[in-house]
């Protein structure tokens, strides 16, 4: 009976078990070869044939075409990641992929997957209570070096002491929803720079639209402005030439009408997320109105945020209320193309940075690597903690959980084992992206480790020996380890313990006579 509910192919017991452990390690093989400061890039090349060439964990999960549904449940730790902590995307893969490989070898040797799911999580509450000890209060000069650690290893490496003032300077003072990233190529990064108030990418509508407008009441819509299409679907028979120009006449009389019903809300600046028609356009031209079309949906939700404006989606409910304001807007060129520059907003936290590069390429991962970089800043500053780097934290873990591991009992020591050896794939990976012989490295970081001080040092990425990261200052969030170390031991946990993975038989088939019971 259960053959002829679903035409599955299933996958029970160990099957399915080996599958989850499979996708796992080719998740962590997409990402592994990017992490660290000498981590290679990923060309990603879309069905249109654009590409994007990033080292960005969060970025190749996101753009690669991979449909099999163990492997979403996993990027959902990349999700996870990055929007609790803006970085750590790659790490928190990789030691999910670490973790699913320790699993499998459990298993071969006789250990249930309950055992292994329940000495996974002991051994992750046992990391965050190790994680609470650790760690000290960062002061701005090391906020500084957290920016820089995030951005090395990417393209904005070579300007990162540029970048990272203004990422510390920004992320100090205003919350992260208050801060707008713009790009644009054609320009030296020298020539990134932040401002108090909102840039948009775009430009007016028509060329008689005010450059300039004092006081602006901003409108937002996020519909097409236009006759309504069902009105453009009716069939219409004319007779003669008067009977065609009198309906040309009527459609731009409702054209005008709309055009019109826009302005008397008071509105002199419309943004609008997607088309106008060119005589709505002119007629809003012709009264003064500055008119955008095709905005991003990112930028109506800053602007909403700064001026106060409502996001309409219906024309016909569009009012008075729902307008915004600020105190100047203006249309400013940057590189070859102008741009939308806002002031004296309501929300007078609000900061826009323009990140400067030569080429698009390049410009989209500066863009990409400042991102993260205030993000982590700002969770840094938030939890007033930081944590040396270079695998530092993973590798005090792993040694502390392998001494944790002897006082718990039955088979779930084994999985606590296990799960310490895998936190160490961290900083062994650093050293193999970096060249160095992971044998060697690891060695010596195992032996810094059991010094007083130990919890401090990581891998020397230049000639694989055991540093103090503080004193190198390499520094990073304790949020972001913590998060990837939960992120990874949870799905984890549910994958190893996963009996049977069932696809399901699609709807257009329920009906078909073979469906019996």
């Amino acid at each position: 009976m259960s053959e002829q509910i679903n035409n599955s192919k299933n996958q029970t017991g160990s099957s399915a078990r080996e599958v989850c452990i499979h996708i796992a390690r080719e998740l962590s093989t997409l990402v592994k070869h990017t992490l660290g400061p000498n981590g290679l890039d990923n060309m990603l090349v879309d069905t249109a044939k654009d590409s994007v060439i990033t080292n960005d964990g969060a970025t190749i999960i996101k753009q690669s075409a991979i449909d099999h549904p163990v492997a979403k449940v996993i990027m959902n730790v990349a999700k996870t990641q990055e929007e609790q902590c803006y970085d750590g995307t790659t790490t928190s893969l990789v030691l999910t992929g670490e973790l699913m490989t320790q699993a499998g070898d459990l298993l071969k040797n006789k250990i249930h997957p309950t055992k292994i799911a329940l000495g996974f999580q002991i051994a992750a509450l046992k990391a965050e209570e190790i994680l609470l000890d650790m760690g000290i209060e960062p002061d701005e000069k090391m906020l500084n070096l957290i920016a820089q650690t995030a951005m090395t290893g990417k393209s904005a490496e070579a300007d990162k002491e540029h970048l990272s003032e203004i990422c510390v300077e920004v992320a100090m003072a205003v919350p992260m929803d208050d801060i707008t990233i713009v790009q644009r190529p054609n320009g030296k990064v020298k020539d990134s720079t932040a401002i108090a108030g909102l840039l948009i990418d775009g430009q007016k509508l028509d060329h008689i639209m005010p450059d300039a407008v004092e006081d602006p009441k901003i409108g937002l819509i996020a519909a097409d402005i236009d006759i309504p299409d069902y009105t453009q679907q009716l069939n219409v028979q004319l007779s003669g030439n008067d009977d065609v120009k009198k309906f040309i006449e009527s459609r731009n009389s409702q054209l005008v009408e709309i055009a019109q019903k826009l302005v008397d809300t008071g509105m002199n600046v419309l943004f609008c997320s997607r088309e106008l028609h060119p005589a709505i356009i002119e007629h809003l031209a012709s009264h003064g109105v500055y008119g955008v079309r095709r905005v991003r949906r990112s930028d109506m939700e800053a602007l909403a945020n700064a001026t106060e404006a409502r996001i309409v989606m219906n024309i016909d409910t569009f009012s008075e209320k729902d307008l915004g304001s600020a105190g100047l807007l203006e249309e400013i060129t940057v590189g070859e193309r102008p741009m939308i520059k806002l002031t004296g907003t309501p929300k007078k936290s609000t900061v826009s940075v323009l990140v400067r590069a030569p080429t698009e390429h390049v410009v989209a991962e500066i863009k990409r690597a400042f991102d993260d970089a205030i993000g982590v800043v700002s969770i840094a500053h938030e939890d007033n903690c930081v944590l040396p780097g270079g695998g530092a934290p993973y590798m005090q873990l792993s040694g502390k959980l392998k001494e944790f591991a002897a006082t718990v009992g039955g088979r779930e020591q084994m999985a606590v084992e296990a799960f310490a050896n895998a936190l160490e794939v961290i900083p062994k990976t650093l050293a193999e992206n970096s060249g160095l012989d992971p044998i060697d490295a690891m060695i010596a970081l195992r032996k810094a480790h059991t010094e007083e001080e130990g919890w401090k040092y990581g891998i020397n990425v230049i000639d694989g020996s055991a540093v103090d990261m503080l004193n190198e200052n390499v520094l990073e969030p304790k949020r972001v380890v913590a998060q990837a170390v939960r992120s990874a031991a949870d799905i984890a946990s549910q994958l190893i313990r996963v009996e049977l993975i069932t696809t399901a038989k699609p709807m257009s088939e329920i009906g078909d006579d073979d469906f019996q019971f």
